[in-house]
């Protein structure tokens, strides 16, 4: 008696064309081909990416029909599926097949609410994970500038700093020591040096602004005069003949009021962009 088996798949639905005359000229019309589109969107296991699909089911006799549909089916990435041949069969697998998925359902669902519950416990401690991660890496980033003695048991760093702050320095390390519990002082020296010293301009908030106009045009040489004391006349000035205007300079004049009387607020927020730092 005549047999027929067949095979089950699902195969891209853009591919299903040249699937059907690939089939019908290797196997010189021996299969019979249907298919049928699949609504929804699946996901590709090996890119990831949504694609649309279609299901298959290929009619053939023979097993030298059935090697060819398969390496057929490899070809076009089609995904096979077995399938039963008695309708009791088929039942009991789509009965099997929904009871896995309920159970992955039920899997993923508490994973997902497990991950939810770690990650709101997680987010009560991240600002202060933050902070410590930010002072480690500041810390490792000034034990990279310093270098190694001969015994390899301490460290050396050679810094530029302003005379006057000297004590300053040599109190504050004496403060850290003693914070840390350390047995062994650190050591500061004064060395003579033949190198040209660094440029260092000494601002507070008024002048910060005005000294950093004067270093965005160049930045002085060591003892060299600096220009900005005489800017923090001169550009308030130049700045009223540029813009010359009444309402112009009511404007500005009562935003740098609110900026005055709200410096606190504004400086204790967590607002970081170009027009924050700008101001």
């Amino acid at each position: 008696p005549l047999r027929l088996r067949f095979l089950t798949g699902v195969i891209g639905r853009e591919k299903i064309p040249m699937f059907e005359r690939m089939l019908w000229r290797v196997c010189r019309g021996n299969v019979f081909l249907r298919y049928a589109d699949i609504d929804e969107q699946l996901e590709d296991p090996v890119t990831g990416d949504e694609m649309q699909k279609s299901v298959f089911i290929l009619f053939y006799q023979g097993e030298q029909l059935k090697g060819r549909a398969i390496k057929i089916c490899e070809g076009f990435r089609a995904t096979l599926y077995p399938c039963p041949g008695s309708l009791e069969e088929r039942s009991q697998m789509v009965a099997g097949v929904g009871t896995r998925l309920d159970d992955l359902n039920s899997v993923m669902g508490e994973t997902e609410g497990h991950r939810r519950r770690v990650l709101e416990a997680t987010a009560g401690s991240l600002p202060s994970w933050l902070v410590r991660v930010h002072k480690m890496k500041a810390i490792y980033h000034t034990l990279n500038l310093c270098n190694m003695d001969v015994t390899q048991k301490c460290l050396i760093a050679e810094i530029w700093c302003p005379i006057s702050d000297v004590d300053k320095v040599r109190l504050a390390l004496s403060r850290a020591t003693e914070r840390s519990g350390s047995t062994v002082p650190s050591i500061l020296n004064r060395m003579v040096s033949e190198q040209n010293p660094p440029t260092f301009n000494r601002t507070n908030k008024f002048t910060s602004g005005f000294q950093n106009i004067v270093d965005a045009y160049g930045v002085g040489d060591y003892r060299e005069v600096n220009p900005a004391p005489y800017t923090l006349i001169t550009f308030p000035f130049l700045f009223a003949v540029m813009f010359g205007d009444l309402g112009h300079g009511i404007i500005m004049t009562l935003f740098a009021l609110y900026l005055v009387i709200f410096e606190k607020k504004l400086s204790a927020s967590r607002i970081n962009n170009e027009v924050r730092s700008g101001i």
